[in-house]
């Protein structure tokens, strides 16, 4: 489809610039350009110098009277070829387990993949709400993820919350010290903004441990735990029964300090939840559709790095959207990655 579009676009253009290099032929024949620049050398005035400084329409410039209305049976033409050529391939994971595929019309395409259909309607499966019980947390309670960190934020507010979103997206370590049912719903929430690849969970350590064991961790109240580092961000909940009036439950602590430029995943997370019009399953969508577009980034810039392209890192950042400020957390999402993907 692609493919189909640039060329045809391209016949457009083409052909529009053929009528404008005949009238500009024509005026050429009539009023020479050097001669005219040699004219006004010495004076300001002249009929060619005057109305050469006039705005011109496209149909002047094309001596074509009617080309708007040209050009737009060529774009109606090319969208409806198109769409008459167009084959919407689905997701099989978006498709009934069951379904009756007429392979006797299959199609074979250039890249080698077959193309078939089915002898019925297939009915799709949209509802993406996923079981909420995972491997690492076999006793999460019903609460969405995005009401999760919505609540986080709102507890936290901005700036803590920040603090401890920065901190899982780079990879530093989220140590959650606290009650059982927050610390775990804690942990869910802020683990789920990272690909399942680049998580290492534990949500009911008996002792602390490095950051290069679990990136995220959860202890018990009585659990010894380190002071306050910038590798480690640290969240102590506080239960209900100890909790002082006007003092949060909730308290971030970190030493490391935020950059000038924060990383653009991180901007788009903040202004999402930020939006009230967005619901959660709206926002959860929205959410999975953001990580598997930077997932794909660090998969990209990965790669590149395997092959031995660095110089060529900037440029490829930029055209994904991507800077320098976004470094430490490709960095951190390419660690589930294979070693060397040349």
């Amino acid at each position: 489809m692609w493919p189909f579009l640039i060329d045809n676009l391209k016949e457009v253009i083409k052909e529009l610039q053929d009528y404008a290099e005949r009238k500009y032929n024509i005026e050429e024949s009539e009023c020479p350009q050097r001669t005219m620049r040699l004219t006004t050398a010495n004076s300001s005035s002249g009929s060619c110098h005057n109305s050469t400084k006039q705005v011109r329409a496209l149909s002047s410039i094309t001596n074509e009277k009617h080309v708007f209305v040209r050009i737009h049976m060529w774009l109606v033409w090319i969208l409806s070829a198109g769409a008459r050529h167009f084959i919407e391939i689905l997701p099989m994971s978006l498709l009934d387990k069951e379904l009756d595929y007429d392979l006797e019309h299959r199609i074979e395409t250039e890249e080698g993949f077959t193309l078939v259909n089915t002898k019925l309607p297939a009915h799709l499966n949209l509802n993406t709400t996923e079981p909420q019980t995972t491997s690492e947390f076999p006793e999460i309670s019903d609460s969405p993820v995005i009401l999760i960190l919505r609540n986080l934020k709102k507890i936290l507010g901005k700036d803590q919350f920040r603090q401890l979103l920065y901190s899982s997206l780079i990879g530093i370590q989220i140590l959650v010290r606290g009650p059982k049912p927050q610390r775990i719903e804690s942990l869910h929430g802020l683990s789920s903004l990272v690909p399942r690849a680049c998580r290492r969970v534990h949500v009911q350590a008996t002792e602390y441990m490095e950051p290069n064991k679990y990136n995220f961790i959860g202890v018990d109240t009585s659990v010894a735990v380190p002071l306050p580092s910038a590798n480690v961000c640290r969240l102590d909940i506080i239960a209900n029964e100890h909790k002082i009036e006007n003092i949060t439950s909730h308290i971030v602590k970190w030493t490391g300090s935020l950059p000038m430029k924060l990383p653009t995943l991180l901007i788009k997370l903040e202004k999402s939840l930020e939006d009230e019009k967005l619901g959660n399953s709206v926002l959860k969508s929205h959410f999975i559709a953001l990580q598997k577009e930077w997932a794909n980034i660090a998969k990209v810039v990965h790669a590149m790095k395997g092959r031995g392209h660095r110089g060529d890192l900037p440029g490829l950042m930029l055209s994904l959207g991507a800077g320098p400020h976004d470094k430490k957390l490709l960095d951190a999402w390419s660690m589930g990655l294979p070693s060397n993907p040349a």
